[in-house]
């Protein structure tokens, strides 16, 4: 006998009566600046045969959440256009396994060893495209995606429903003025939204040397929120801290610094704490974002901020990576040739193994999986070029790597906010005109001006990660002259110049793997989340 079967495991689910269902939300649901009750977010959830009128009302919510409704024979679960709480499914003999924990979805549909294909995947771009997870029969719920499990009398019927997607359609209006204007009304919206969910509670900026940071602790400094903690992070002295530390003193916003060390980091690295918390955090789907967790985990246990904190990181869906060459393709009328979309996807989200054998395991394991969603061997116009690169970077690299660093927040009692994925900006953004998305230049020019009006600060302090020396640290890694020979002594003498070098990277990370394991994936090629993801791999799989 079939029966479906949801297994909820975080005590932030709240649980309501809807309709004679059982409804589970997580998370906060907004609808047209109110925010809604439990029992409201799980009403949503009903389609009434009517998909289109469904889709537009669950592509109009707001918020950060997942849903679950649930009766004998029938479900419904839904998360939001991020997937910022993912959920997990399987089917194993005629039953449905609904968690947010894909560990225990593994356990029921008894899945032992990993996939191949998936596996493949996670060596080379650190998570697992599309539904799958490392496990074949353990799926996930895209971003704006909604799961239907009906007993029928043939059995349980499993549909899928996407209600959003990030589609860039662009707009050829260059009138800037008014589209900047327009901006500005939507980021004090979703800061007004973010201090509405803070409700007095202390808001922690993680404050990098970036913009998007940036912009989130120049709107809290304009609107003089009473409570806010800014910090940076990384070996000492590192040219990100410094531009963190000099916005936030420009705001006048209390700043704080948490020193990164291989030996802090090689202090963690073999704990049961820091193991628990990559294995739960990948969902079995992606290598857990550590950037921030060795901040957060120190931030809360020296007391620096207090229990259930709302960290705002700057996540944000506006993406720099586009080619040049896709705007002087646009420019000068011609199509994108066979095979740049599939290179530009391979070099921006397939880049863990830089070597031969890496590219290779592309070709044979990855490409042909990419191909059944994305034009990766037509010629395209820019336009649709453009289009299939942004979708790919939101529901992948984003849902699936990016947004799930919230979890370290979470494994330390704290909430999460994301003001740059607010509804109303992602709207925004899919409609901007073309020469907003090269180097985010109309972007870039609003968060510039919006800090000088606010700190006074009139010199533009730039991109620091751009700047910074683990970017030049990086170019010249990839050089193979630097990897013997005298390009070695070369490198040991710019260790004695440039500290940052020495530690490893900007956040001295290193640390975090025995030192022969770390020389020898770099040696055949892995990045640092390279090498990151093979010892997951190694150690869970």
């Amino acid at each position: 006998m079939s029966s479906i079967h949801c297994h909820l495991t975080s005590p932030r689910w709240q649980e309501c009566e809807y309709s004679g269902c059982r409804g589970f939300v997580r998370g906060t649901v907004w609808q047209n600046g109110h925010r809604l009750s439990p029992s409201g977010s799980v009403k949503q959830l009903d389609m009434n045969d009517d998909v289109h009128d469904w889709r537009k009302r669950m592509g109009d919510l707001n918020g950060f959440y997942a849903i679950v409704r649930h009766t004998d024979n029938a479900m419904v679960a839904a998360v939001d256009r991020i997937r910022s709480i993912p959920l997990f499914y399987g089917v194993h003999a005629g039953n449905v396994f609904l968690s947010d924990d894909a560990d225990w979805v593994r356990q029921q549909v008894g899945e032992e060893h990993i996939d191949e294909e998936a596996r493949a995947e996670f060596e080379l771009a650190g998570y697992v495209t599309g539904s799958d997870t490392l496990f074949r029969r353990v799926k996930q719920l895209r971003a704006g995606e909604a799961l239907f499990v009906n007993d029928t009398d043939l059995g349980l019927k499993l549909s899928l429903e996407r209600y959003f997607s990030f589609q860039y359609y662009g707009m050829s209006d260059r009138d800037d003025s008014r589209r900047l204007i327009r901006l500005e009304e939507i980021v004090d919206e979703a800061c007004e939204q973010m201090i509405r969910v803070a409700n007095g509670r202390t808001i922690v900026v993680p404050l990098s040397g970036g913009y998007d940071s940036r912009l989130i602790a120049t709107l809290l400094a304009r609107r003089e929120y009473p409570r806010v903690l800014t910090y940076a992070y990384g070996h000492r002295d590192n040219h990100e801290a410094k531009v963190s530390r000099e916005v936030a003193y420009s705001l006048g916003l209390p700043w704080t610094f948490v020193e990164y060390s291989q030996q802090a980091w090689s202090g963690v690295a073999d704990s049961e704490e820091y193991w628990n918390y990559q294995q739960w955090a990948s969902g079995w789907n992606s290598i857990a974002n550590m950037q921030d967790w060795l901040a957060v985990k120190l931030l809360t246990e020296q007391g620096k901020v207090e229990p259930g904190s709302l960290f705002v990181p700057g996540h944000c869906c506006v993406t720099g990576f586009l080619l040049s060459s896709v705007f002087e393709a646009k420019r000068s009328g011609r199509l994108m040739e066979v095979g740049e979309l599939s290179e530009a996807i391979r070099q921006r989200h397939f880049s863990l193994n830089v070597s031969a054998e890496g590219q290779a395991l592309f070709q044979q394991r990855v490409h042909s999986r990419l191909a059944q969603d994305y034009s990766l061997d037509e010629a395209l116009d820019p336009d649709e070029f453009i289009r299939q690169f942004v979708l790919f970077g939101w529901q992948e690299r984003q849902a699936k790597f990016i947004v799930n660093s919230v979890r370290c927040f979470e494994f330390y009692g704290h909430d999460w906010w994301m003001p740059l994925y607010d509804h109303d900006f992602m709207t925004f953004w899919q409609s901007v005109p073309r020469h907003w998305l090269e180097q985010r230049s109309g972007y870039v020019t609003f968060v510039e001006n919006l800090f000088a009006e606010v700190s006074g600060h009139k010199a533009p302090l730039g991109n620091a990660a751009h700047q910074s020396r683990q970017s030049l640290r990086a170019r010249l890694s990839r050089l193979d002259v630097f990897r013997r020979g005298p390009g070695m002594r070369m490198k040991r003498m710019l260790k004695r110049v440039m500290p940052g070098l020495a530690q490893g990277n900007t956040l001295a990370s290193t640390g975090r793997f025995p030192a022969d394991t770390f020389e020898r994936l770099r040696s055949e090629g892995y990045s640092h989340n390279g090498v990151a993801a093979q010892m997951f791999l190694e150690r869970f799989g």
